[in-house]
């Protein structure tokens, strides 16, 4: 196995990586750079021909924005992710796509790529649930894990034949999002690549719902606007569900909020689609045919002539508008009529690159330029960090720390060079893994060293050595054994050797059984988990289907079409096509009281029994 590091290298955006295997080459994630020294049009450093496959972690554009170029320049594999990582990502390059049409007949650049190329892009995606082994070539396996950074993100877990395993984290989120779920557990790897956005800072133990009350509250009484830039998925999403909670408690008075980012509009829809990747609570209120996200003051701006009347107004309200960083989007009107207002507040929920307009205001700059104008900053600044996206350095540690057996190397990226090098000192400090802080196109080559086999099983250190140098060398003599299991090999100190002796046997079946399944592994963790919820009985759901498939509310051309897309495509993507259908009065335009009712019962019955639900459609399509 050979990497090669060509974006987030001592830096947050631009992530790609360029994996080599005897048979395979394919890349973990194309994302476009932004901010200070971001290329227009930058060239890749290889083939765009030679890819076989792309695994992509989650859609935000420092991820995905360079997939229509690598399309548009020749590469013709698949491109593996979640379905909603799919979905999101049609639309935030859709989007980046209008936007580059925009700049070349305003400013005469030349685009990446156009909105033919992202469609053409979008054909290659092939999608999977997590936990779903893929056999993405001859000798590559990756498995998706929830990330619990934005709606679809994942680690991906990566086997290569006479390599090991390498686990890269995309972003993983901080684990008390009210929307998302936790991050999953680390796997036991080989090899790990970690993001460091926050490597050297924790996020404080403040409550951002108080917080952004407060700001709202003393803004108010001086009759100024909250001006709060977003992120178009993610961040938005998680304003809106505060400032809903602040509402119905009667915690903020009758004042205008205006969410004026149709994009963020869309994707705000795409989480009613893909209740699948939200907490219990959030799928349970879909379900109810309710939106945790609307409520009364509310108001979604479409066209840009009413961003503008709302920039003019001196109505006090709170503007919810992209771009997070300030680099453009409709955040740039209210700018232009707020930034010199004493009275007003702007307040940063995400993380700012260095080199942009956000960044610039976040570190104090007094007069910045917007839209070719410069604009003193008199409003007031703030930042609410425990709304990032991001874990943070103790959730990055806990996460490298939380697998059993610890990786024997680790890369550092996607963090600027203060973070990544904390997190690097704090994991060598601590845990004594060899860790390293890649530069912009470094190469690891592992071609010649592969994980030691003994009668064609894995060996396992189930200790942590501490070396000492013996001159050159570093060593760390000690008594042990070797215990065989199922899995492999596994290397055991004389502790725990002596445990072994002194053990029950059916104590240490629990011990051996602990140490290796999946299930002992996520009893020990103490990161808070997502429960599965049965929402339907087995019953109640067979019943209610055949009673609506008697009359005709389900017919046998839906039941054959969701029989095939759970088989093809699996039970997310299934969910997700059943809520689309119901949105847009298309499941039972007849009626949308049993519309909806049929809707639920879908959707609840494929989450919890997504065999039965194909023995069920399959049943009626034979009748």
């Amino acid at each position: 196995m050979k990497i090669q590091f060509l974006g987030a290298a001592k830096e947050v955006t631009g992530s790609c990586i360029l994996i080599e295997t005897r048979r395979s080459k394919f890349l973990l994630d194309c994302g476009q750079r932004q901010g200070q020294g971001a290329e227009s049009s930058p060239e890749f450093q290889f083939n765009p021909r030679e890819i076989d496959f792309v695994i992509l972690s989650h859609a935000h554009i420092d991820h995905s924005g360079l997939l229509p170029k690598l399309v548009a320049e020749g590469f013709d594999g698949e491109i593996y992710s979640t379905v909603a990582t799919r979905d999101v990502a049609e639309l935030l390059l859709e989007d980046s796509a209008k936007i580059q049409k925009e700049a070349e007949s305003g400013a005469g650049l030349i685009p990446m790529f156009t909105e033919e190329d992202v469609a053409l892009t979008m054909d290659k995606f092939s999608v999977y649930e997590w936990d779903v082994p893929i056999d993405a070539s001859d000798d590559v396996t990756v498995t998706f894990l929830d990330a619990g950074h934005i709606l679809g993100a994942s680690i991906s877990v990566i086997d290569i034949s006479g390599a090991g395993r390498l686990v890269y984290t995309g972003d993983i989120g901080h684990g008390h999002s009210p929307i998302m779920n936790p991050p999953a557990k680390l796997n036991n790897t080989d090899f790990l690549i970690i993001e460091s956005t926050y490597g050297a800072k924790r996020h404080p133990a403040v409550n951002p719902k108080e917080s952004l009350k407060q700001i709202i509250l003393d803004t108010y009484a001086n009759k100024g606007k909250v001006l709060i830039p977003v992120f178009a998925v993610g961040r938005a999403q998680e304003v809106l569900y505060i400032l809903k909670q602040l509402y119905e408690e009667s915690e903020l008075p009758n004042i205008p909020v205006y969410f004026d980012t149709p994009l963020g509009a869309e994707t705000t829809s795409l989480y009613q689609y893909h209740q699948n990747y939200l907490r219990a609570q959030f799928r349970s209120s879909f379900l109810k045919g309710e939106n945790p996200f609307h409520f009364g003051t509310l108001d979604f701006i479409r066209g840009n002539n009413r961003s503008l009347d709302v920039a003019s107004s001196e109505e006090p309200c709170v503007v919810i508008a992209a771009s997070g960083m300030l680099t453009g989007g409709r955040i740039l009107n209210h700018l232009k009529t707020t930034l010199e207002d004493p009275d007003s507040s702007l307040v940063f929920v995400g993380y700012q690159a260095e080199g942009t307009p956000g960044r610039e205001i976040l570190d104090g700059k007094k007069r910045v330029e917007i839209a070719g104008k410069e604009y003193e900053v008199k409003l007031k600044v703030h930042y609410i960090p425990g709304l990032s996206a991001h874990a943070d350095a103790d959730g990055l540690f806990s996460f490298v720390n939380s697998a059993d057996i610890l990786p024997k190397k680790i890369f550092v990226v996607h963090g600027e060079p203060e973070n990544a090098e904390a997190l690097q000192r704090r994991i060598i400090n601590n845990l004594r893994i060899d860790t390293f802080v890649p530069e912009m196109g470094y190469t690891e080559n592992f071609m010649d060293r592969e994980v030691v086999k003994v009668v064609e099983k894995d060996v396992h250190l189930d200790f942590k050595p501490e070396f000492t140098k013996v001159g050159e060398l570093e060593v760390y003599p000690f008594v042990g054994a070797l215990l065989k299991k199922q899995d492999g090999i596994h290397l055991i100190s004389k502790e725990q050797y002596i445990g072994i002796l002194t053990e029950t046997e059916e104590e240490l079946e629990t011990m051996l059984t602990k140490m290796t399944s999946k299930e002992g592994l996520e009893a020990e963790t103490e990161t808070e988990t997502a429960e599965p919820v049965e929402e339907i009985s087995e019953t109640e759901f067979k019943e209610t289907l055949l009673k609506y498939a008697d009359v005709g509310i389900f017919s046998r051309s839906r039941a054959r079409e969701l029989k095939n897309m759970l088989e093809n495509e699996g039970r997310d993507a299934t969910i997700a096509h059943i809520n689309k259908l119901a949105r847009k009065d298309r499941l039972y335009p007849l009626d949308t009281t049993k519309q909806e009712e049929l809707r639920r019962v879908l959707v609840a019955g494929i989450n919890s029994f997504p065999q039965k639900a194909r023995e069920l459609f399959n049943e009626i399509v034979e009748r």
